[in-house]
């Protein structure tokens, strides 16, 4: 099968790490794959290693890749852009004659609706709304419970229309990491090795929410307990913004010396430096990194957001709090860090979920699905 994905862009974000790990599961199967793109959301200050990589796999992969210009400019030059730009994506699209064509980004499902193409979508945000670029693709790919409400509610998604396939992630991140060489990782990050480690992975934006927890952290834990951990946020800054927003929370709490951010790479060895996951967002249409941390054996705390009740078990194999319910969040936090064998059974617990519901080879499977029932 030849298969078109077509993405706006990718950024430093779940979107991309779901795109490759889809193209790597459709390569493996026999099938080809097409991206469609205005190319890579990289800053002028950004560390360009996760696109470098992300390159790198897409071309080892035998990936064929067609770029198009995203208009720029004043409201004329943009609007004669995009007449240019548009005329090539059509052009590209008819070119490539994809067996199916799966649109990513909602605002580029007209695309593939002005060609008069069957074509499948997936819900990859919950921030979306309904405008005139957005058409309601054949099949509708959602991925939580959530995600499925969203579309219903606010995209008015035709039930009928809709599948569901949970994400799936690697399996290698349910290998062990040597216990050394997790020491090494701490001393070269130089993160505290007497410490409990608070772990979060994604962008510093008020959006997933890192303020929750060093709110809940800074109020509520008392000074015994906070003097014993510290927090490792595995993330970029959404913008100097960002950092001058969670810098003052930092400030507030005296927490400055208490935490260790560093710029977004793969995070698998580092969620078993963790010995508490939190994902405190306050949206999500998935949460992508609560199941890399609950398929490492991490004990995964998170917030109510989207995917959370399709992942998590309260009690079970983890723990969910109100979003922005930093009191709660606290109570939680106080629970596990005193614990050891309840962090362990809780982590034992969310690796067997993990491995049972959101595998990569799952995900490839249900994905195929769909596209045989579009075919």
């Amino acid at each position: 099968m030849k298969i078109l994905f077509i993405v706006m862009r990718f950024g430093k974000d779940g979107l991309a790490t779901n795109i490759l790990d889809l193209t790597k599961g459709m390569v493996e199967k026999g099938h080809q794959i097409h991206i469609l793109t205005s190319g890579f959301k990289i800053k002028s200050s950004s560390n360009t290693v996760f696109f470098d990589q992300l390159k790198s796999d897409f071309q080892e992969l035998g990936v064929e890749m067609h770029y198009f210009n995203e208009p720029k400019g004043s409201s004329l030059k943009r609007g004669i852009n995009t007449i240019i730009s548009f005329s090539k994506v059509i052009s590209k699209v008819k070119r490539i004659n994809a067996d199916v064509i799966h649109c990513h980004s909602p605002n580029m499902t007209f695309v593939p609706w002005l060609l008069g193409k069957k074509y499948v979508s997936t819900v990859h945000a919950d921030t979306i709304t309904p405008n005139f670029r957005y058409k309601h693709p054949t099949l509708l790919i959602t991925v939580s419970q959530g995600s499925e409400e969203f579309t219903k509610r606010v995209m008015h998604s035709p039930g009928d229309s809709l599948r569901m396939v949970y994400h799936g992630i690697d399996e290698r991140f349910a290998e062990i990491e040597n216990p050394k060489n997790l020491l090494r990782l701490k001393e070269k990050e130089q993160i505290p090795t007497h410490k409990l480690i608070i772990g979060v992975v994604g962008r510093i934006t008020p959006m997933k929410g890192q303020d929750v927890l060093v709110n809940a952290i800074g109020k509520y834990l008392t000074p015994e307990l906070k003097e014993k951990i510290h927090i490792v946020l595995v993330g970029d800054y959404e913008s100097n913004g960002s950092k001058e927003w969670f810098d003052a929370f930092l400030n507030e709490h005296n927490l400055q010396n208490q935490i260790t951010v560093l710029s977004f790479r793969d995070p698998k060895p580092y969620y078993q430096l963790f010995d508490v996951f939190v994902l405190p967002s306050r949206s999500d249409t998935f949460g992508l990194v609560a199941v890399e941390a609950m398929m490492s054996e991490c004990c995964v705390i998170r917030s109510d957001s989207n995917g959370a009740y399709d992942q998590i078990q309260h009690g079970e194999n983890g723990f969910i709090f109100p979003m922005d319910d930093e009191v709660e969040l606290a109570k939680l936090l106080e629970k596990v860090l005193k614990s050891e064998e309840l962090r362990n059974t809780l982590g034992a617990a969310a690796k067997k979920t993990a491995l049972e519901k959101f595998t990569k080879r799952q995900m490839i499977s249900n994905t195929l699905e769909v596209y045989k029932e579009l075919l």
